[in-house]
C-alpha cells in the first residue's frame, strides 16, 4: 500500500486517466476540479476525496500535481483568490502537467519560491490510453534535487522522464514534441485524403509502410482514426490549437522560422472556429472534405 497523500487537480481527458491510474498504484488522492460534474467519475473510488477547492488541497497535500487546460488556468489554480498559494509552504511542491508557455512557467516558479514552496513543470505526450497503462514520455524541468522527491509519481505514470533543466526547461521541450506532433495531424490527414481520392484501401497503408521511414507510432494512431472518421477525442481540437498558438509565441521571441506549425495553426484556427472544438484533432480531416460545410 502506498501511503503517500497527493492532491490532483483538473480531472479533464488526461487528468481522469491519470487519477485512476494513480489510485490503481494505490496513492491517496485529494482530487479538485473547478467543474463539478468532472469528478463524478471519482466518487465511488475509494483511495480518494474530492475537495471543494485548490487551497484545501495544498492545506492537506504536500505534493500537488495540475493537469489544466491553459497557462491561465495554472494561474488562477496556484494564485487565485482560493489558490493553491494560500497553504503554500516549505514542503509544498507543485507538480505540473499541464502544457503551458514557458515565460510564464518561469515566473510561476519564481513567484512561488517566495512561500519556500518549489515548482516542477512536466509536461507529458501520449495521450489518456497511455496515461492508464504508466507509458507517457515526460519532459521535467525544475530544481534537480525536488525532481528526485517527485521521481517515483514520474515513474509510476511514465514509460521515460527526461530531466531537461531548470524551470520552463520541460516546457520547451514539450513544444519541439509538438512541433513534431501537431504538424503531423496535419500531414497524415492530407495523406490519408489523397489515398482515399484515388479509392485505394486506406486502411492497408499503416501496416504497408511500417518498415519504411514512413513508419511511426502516429502513422498507426492516427491513419485508421482518420480513415474511419473516428473524431472521438483523445485530446481536444481546442488544445492542439491552444499549443500550436505557443509554439508560434515562443517561436516568435527568438526570431525563429515555423513554417510548418505556422500552416498547421491556420487550419487548426479554420477547424475550432467552425464549432468542431470539442472533436479529437483527427477531425483535421474534415478541411480536406469537400463534402464538409467549413
Amino acid at each position: 500500500m502506498n501511503n503517500l497523500g497527493l492532491g490532483f487537480i483538473g480531472i479533464g481527458l488526461m487528468g481522469l486517466s491519470l487519477v485512476r491510474r494513480l489510485c490503481y498504484l494505490d496513492y491517496k488522492i485529494g482530487a479538485y476540479d473547478k467543474n463539478f460534474e468532472k469528478l463524478e467519475p471519482l466518487k465511488k473510488i475509494s483511495n480518494i476525496k474530492l475537495n471543494q477547492n485548490a487551497s484545501e488541497i495544498s492545506k492537506n497535500n504536500d505534493i500537488i500535481i495540475l493537469c489544466l487546460d491553459k497557462t491561465e488556468s495554472v494561474k488562477e489554480v496556484v494564485f487565485g483568490k482560493d489558490g493553491i498559494v494560500n497553504n503554500a509552504n516549505n514542503n509544498t511542491i507543485i507538480l505540473d502537467l499541464s502544457t503551458t508557455l514557458a515565460n510564464e512557467t518561469i515566473e510561476f516558479a519564481n513567484q512561488l519560491k517566495k512561500t519556500g514552496a518549489s515548482w516542477i513543470d512536466a509536461p507529458v505526450s501520449g495521450g489518456p490510453d497511455k496515461a492508464l497503462e504508466s507509458n507517457l514520455a515526460i519532459m521535467v524541468g525544475g530544481d534537480e534535487k525536488v525532481v528526485e522527491t517527485v521521481k517515483p509519481i514520474l515513474e509510476a505514470i511514465s514509460s521515460k522522464f527526461t530531466y531537461f533543466g531548470e524551470s520552463g526547461s520541460g516546457q520547451i521541450a514539450k513544444m519541439i514534441n509538438q512541433i513534431i506532433v501537431l504538424n503531423n495531424y496535419d500531414i497524415i490527414a492530407e495523406a490519408a485524403s489523397f489515398a482515399q481520392a484515388w479509392n485505394i484501401d486506406a486502411n492497408k497503408i499503416p501496416e504497408a509502410l511500417s518498415d519504411g521511414h514512413a513508419g511511426s507510432n502516429l502513422l498507426n494512431d492516427l491513419f485508421p482514426r482518420i480513415v474511419n472518421r473516428d473524431f472521438v477525442p483523445k485530446g481536444y481540437a481546442s488544445q492542439i490549437l491552444k499549443d500550436l498558438q505557443i509554439v508560434s509565441k515562443l517561436a516568435n521571441a527568438k526570431n525563429t522560422l515555423t513554417s510548418m506549425s505556422s500552416l498547421t495553426r491556420q487550419l487548426f484556427t479554420i477547424l475550432v472556429n467552425s464549432s468542431q472544438e470539442k472533436l479529437d484533432g483527427t477531425s483535421i480531416v474534415k478541411l480536406f472534405d469537400s463534402k464538409e460545410n467549413i
